[in-house]
């Protein structure tokens, strides 16, 4: 007879030891839906632009209005999440991204929706979890005690890269289903994000940064940018997110061209299972490294995982039928998850609070940024050189940039070698 572990005990295991906070486990639990409705929306979208315009161009241009909010909102949302109640401000966003959504599937079901409807929603959408994520990001370390910050943070992660899982083990074969299809799955991305929301309503924890602050919004942004460029360790950890994002992360335009093209799909469910299988490698990769204690082989999966983030969407761009295709998706869920969780984490462990919701937007601003020009520019060319040679060409400079960066920065190089980030000590979180 099995024995299933029970809630307590699962809690007590050091891979889930942030679950013990009551606040951090509602509002894991919140993020957990709310990227299920994220990825759903996602997924059903670009196969809706897929099957309407023909053409991979107009699925980046869908990408680029979703991601380009993170470039533009990012800098006033870590603002607001400094000055205002974070908690307050995320429970907002939940809200507005539910009603999003909902649009969306209504105007689906309609018949009425357009290729720029859906590109003013995508906008939208991204306005709001551009202004959620950074209000989240600094309501974590506030929490959880320091030593289960890495815990809490990899765990967040896991909701963000693992409900890609979560979202399109449901909604996949719902894509194939003649009278359900893309409209079926959109109610269900509204449901998921209206239950993310009941969630989040839930948490008690208020928190906001600078109470009095003496500077206006545009000195206070600057001051940000600051304090990253002038603590050469943060500066350098932003510059290798910017590479990975730009680089192996930046395929949701190419995604669904590679399985109509490359995979035979004639409708979006095998699509639905490459995103589900990235976040099956995100959420068991996650999980695991959430259980590491170890500080010199955290700094060592960072560049392992780094490396293997170029090799995986090579071996993607290689596979010819739909279980390879799925094993290597798996395996750039795995890579790319942890390599983002151990970048964030260590900025997070030298970031004063006072800034957090700056310093977190600016992570965002410098990865979704970069993420919605290459998903435009990688779409537009996937219509001329077709989506494999893309992947090829992006993984292998991205296993370069890692490789020169190791050898020519003395402080990345501790880190891989001890696991360790030395204080920042320059800039606005000087004092």
């Amino acid at each position: 007879m099995l024995n299933f572990p029970s809630v307590r005990e699962i809690q007590n295991m050091p891979h889930f030891a942030a679950l013990r906070h009551r606040d951090y486990r509602r509002m894991w639990t919140a993020n957990m839906f709310s990227g299920g409705a994220m990825w759903t929306f996602i997924v059903a979208s670009a196969w809706l632009v897929l099957e309407r315009s023909d053409s991979s161009g107009w699925v980046g241009i869908i990408a680029f209005a979703g991601m380009i909010p993170f470039l533009i909102v990012s800098p006033v949302a870590g603002l607001m999440a400094d000055r205002l109640d974070r908690r307050k401000l995320a429970i907002a966003t939940f809200w507005s991204s539910g009603v999003v959504t909902a649009l969306a599937a209504v105007l689906t079901i309609a018949g009425i929706l357009e290729l720029w409807h859906l590109a003013a929603l995508a906008f939208a959408n991204g306005v709001f979890r551009a202004t959620q994520e950074p209000s989240v990001q600094a309501l974590i370390p506030n929490q959880v005690p320091m030593e289960d910050l890495l815990n809490a943070i990899t765990l967040n992660a896991a909701t963000r890269h693992g409900a890609r899982f979560f979202g399109l083990l449901v909604a996949s074969p719902l894509l194939a289903v003649d009278f359900i299809g893309v409209s079926g799955v959109l109610v269900l991305s509204a449901v998921f994000q209206f239950a993310g929301t009941f969630q989040m309503t839930s948490v008690r924890t208020a928190s906001r940064g600078e109470s009095a602050p003496e500077h206006g919004l545009g000195r206070s942004m600057v001051d940000g940018l600051v304090y990253i460029y002038t603590n050469k360790i943060i500066a350098i950890f932003i510059l290798l997110v910017t590479f990975h994002c730009g680089l192996v992360m930046s395929n949701d335009s190419l995604l669904p061209v590679f399985s109509r093209e490359e995979l035979g799909a004639s409708d979006g469910s095998i699509l639905g299972y490459l995103v589900m299988a990235f976040g099956v490698g995100s959420l068991f990769a996650t999980l695991f490294m959430a259980g590491v204690r170890n500080e010199r082989l955290k700094g060592q999966m960072l560049i392992w995982t780094g490396i293997l983030s170029g090799v995986t969407p090579v071996l993607f761009a290689f596979s010819f039928n739909v279980p390879l295709a799925v094993l290597a998706s798996a395996g750039m869920g795995a890579s790319q998850s942890v390599f983002m969780a151990l970048t964030s984490t260590y900025i997070q462990t030298v970031v004063p609070d006072r800034i957090r919701g700056r310093i977190s937007s600016l992570y965002i601003l410098h990865a979704g940024g970069v993420m919605a020009f290459a998903n435009l520019g990688y779409g537009f060319m996937a219509d001329t050189l077709s989506a494999p040679p893309i992947l090829f060409v992006t993984g292998v400079i991205f296993v370069a940039v890692v490789l020169s960066l190791a050898f020519g920065q003395a402080d990345l190089r501790r880190v891989y070698g001890t696991g360790q980030v030395a204080p920042a000590q320059v800039g606005v979180g000087a004092d």
